[in-house]
């Protein structure tokens, strides 16, 4: 399994680099902070891929 850290930037879904939406549309697991990045920035993630907002959780 390969793990991959994308900088969200400004937070513009525009501003993603070519390489960032490839490896967002080809991963099969997306958590991504809802409270930094928004949701449009995993929308080119797989239909079917699990994507979630990892916001509300608690790490204890």
């Amino acid at each position: 399994m390969t793990v991959y850290f994308i900088g969200a930037g400004p937070g513009d879904p525009e501003l993603l680099t070519l390489k960032a939406a490839r490896v967002i549309g080809e991963c099969p697991v997306c958590l991504y902070a809802g409270s930094l990045v928004p949701e449009a920035v995993v929308a080119c993630a797989p239909a079917d891929a699990l994507v979630m907002d990892t916001a509300p959780h608690d790490a204890g």
